[in-house]
């Protein structure tokens, strides 16, 4: 009782009259922190776990009190002696990879235990507790060079990628859409990347990404790399709104810190693959019928299709790039004697991709440059509204060619009211939303002249049916109606003597529960020859 009217209570007296919201700290009941790496794992399955007490948390926003993955700061009052104290911190830090601050207090003498951008921990003697505006973040005893970065696992990136989404979503002051944040926060990663880039190449030389002296020096540092980034890679900015990285400089020296001691260049597929879900969740707009492929299916649907060195791939509705880094990554595996400059060559020439979201066309070439491709055609545009590709999307002109690609695999929008119009169906020339007649003998016909509204995942076959070459596959996810509801027989008719079905891959409702009910299947077709 006397720990706590005597040293808790006052600090917490302190810490309010510093600035911080009451409802910030954490004290009654003490926040609980994980015994042992297991029963973190535990903590995060919302399974119960052994635990250590904490005397006082602070938390980055009084809406986050109580969630692990906001928490910032912990103290330590109980230990009767500072170093035991210390060390005491150290542990619970280890167990609390978010925490950037540890404090131990008798009341009177303060020290100050930082994680550090390497890993390691920076004991600092304080004569004064800190204020809400001072930063947590220190760079560590020296500056990272390219030898001391660490290859992370699908784990750690996973964690890392979760945290700076909440790093942006909850604290950054300039950026508040989630399309906004997103789209800044990709471009932090393509700046992180080019600052591998320049490590690789000067080895003996600090780290250009990482954290500075200051938050501004930080800030600045990035935004140098992502200027170099657009002047490499233009056909990813081409809006006003890319001019910079429009985060504030706190924002971008908590994601140097979590994202310098790592090695993103180079790092394995497998592990980039998986990592990246994280944000291919988040870029999802489910009212535009975009739900995520689960990577389970990506792999089972393209080791379907079995890619070959000699297929040209194309995924017209590419979302971040599951499909097409799948497909890079089993053509290896399957090819062990493919050098890895073959590969790379084989990914710059065989793989494209289109988008109409300019931050998935941004993901997936980011992803792309990751694995050490960085001339991957992907394209910003619509690749159904052909119409509007001279005046809006001109590079998809050249890129999209009739009778061009080996393998088509997608994942098209679909939902029964995203619908392509009449007017957009007629000038885009599509025969498969021309207007259905029942014959009296029971056969279809469709007219010449009168337009329907269609589905946007139907329009999908007749425009992949055309960039097709004769015998090309085309694998698709499509919903179950489309092949087996009498409603859709004319659907069937018009297949007929252009796409064969080959093979379906039955997709469990619980694939894409959360996203959306359809039940769906991945098709398989082959175009028939003239």
């Amino acid at each position: 009782m006397s720990e706590h009217t005597e040293v808790r209570l006052p600090l917490v007296n302190k810490l309010i009259k510093l600035g911080w919201d009451k409802n910030q700290l954490h004290y009654e009941p003490e926040w609980r922190v994980p015994k042992t790496p297991s029963d973190a794992s535990k903590r995060e399955l919302g399974q119960s776990f052994k635990s250590f007490p904490v005397d006082l948390a602070i938390f980055d926003h009084p809406s986050h009190v109580g969630l692990y993955e906001h928490l910032q700061i912990i103290f330590e009052t109980k230990a009767p002696k500072k170093n035991e104290g210390i060390n005491q911190l150290k542990i619970y830090m280890n167990l609390e990879p978010h925490v950037l601050l540890g404090i131990w207090t008798n009341g009177t003498d303060i020290t100050f235990v930082y994680r550090t951008a390497d890993g390691k921990f920076d004991v600092k003697g304080k004569s004064s507790l800190p204020k809400p505006t001072d930063s947590l973040i220190v760079s560590g005893e020296k500056k990272l060079e390219w030898k001391d970065l660490e290859e992370p696992t699908t784990s750690d990136l996973k964690k890392i990628f979760k945290r700076l989404l909440n790093i942006v979503v909850a604290r950054d002051t300039k950026s508040t859409r989630r399309d906004d944040q997103l789209n800044n926060l990709c471009n932090v990663i393509l700046a992180k990347l080019e600052g591998d880039k320049i490590a690789k190449y000067l080895p003996s030389e600090p780290m250009p990404f990482q954290v500075w002296n200051t938050e501004d020096e930080t800030a600045t540092k990035i935004k140098e790399l992502y200027q170099g980034m657009r002047r490499s890679h233009r056909d990813l900015f081409m809006t006003d709104i890319d001019q910079d990285i429009n985060l504030d400089s706190h924002t971008l020296h908590s994601c140097a810190f979590e994202l310098s001691r790592y090695q993103l260049r180079d790092t394995s597929i497998s592990v980039i693959s998986e990592a990246f879900q994280i944000f291919r969740t988040s870029s999802l707009k489910a009212e535009e019928g975009q739900y995520y492929t689960p990577y389970p299916v990506i792999r089972s649907a393209i080791k379907l299709l079995e890619i070959k060195p000699s297929d040209t791939v194309l995924d017209p509705a590419c979302g971040t790039g599951g499909f097409l880094l799948e497909s890079y990554r089993q053509l290896i595996d399957s090819h062990p004697n493919m050098s890895h400059s073959d590969a790379i060559g084989w990914a710059n020439r065989n793989l494209y991709g289109v988008d109409k979201d300019r931050i998935n066309i941004k993901l997936t070439k980011a992803i792309m440059l990751i694995i050490g491709d960085g001339s991957t055609n992907t394209y910003l545009g619509d690749s159904i509204r052909t119409h509007l590709w001279s005046s809006s999307f001109p590079q998809l002109q050249s890129a999209l060619t009739p009778d061009t690609f080996t393998c088509i695999v997608t994942n098209p929008p679909f939902g029964k009211d995203l619908k392509v119009s009449k007017v957009d169906a007629k000038a885009a020339g599509l025969t498969i939303s021309r207007k259905v007649k029942n014959e009296n003998d029971g056969s279809i016909s469709f007219s010449k002249i009168l337009q329907e509204e269609r589905e946007i995942g139907i329009v999908f076959l007749e425009r992949c049916y055309e960039l097709l070459t004769v015998k090309g596959r085309l694998g698709i996810i499509l919903p179950e109606t489309y092949m087996f509801s009498p409603s859709y027989r004319w659907l069937r008719y018009w297949l007929q003597d252009k796409l064969e079905l080959k093979g379906m891959l039955n997709i469990p409702m619980e694939a894409f529960q959360g996203f959306c009910r359809a039940k769906t299947n991945f098709y398989i077709f082959e175009k028939i020859g003239k």
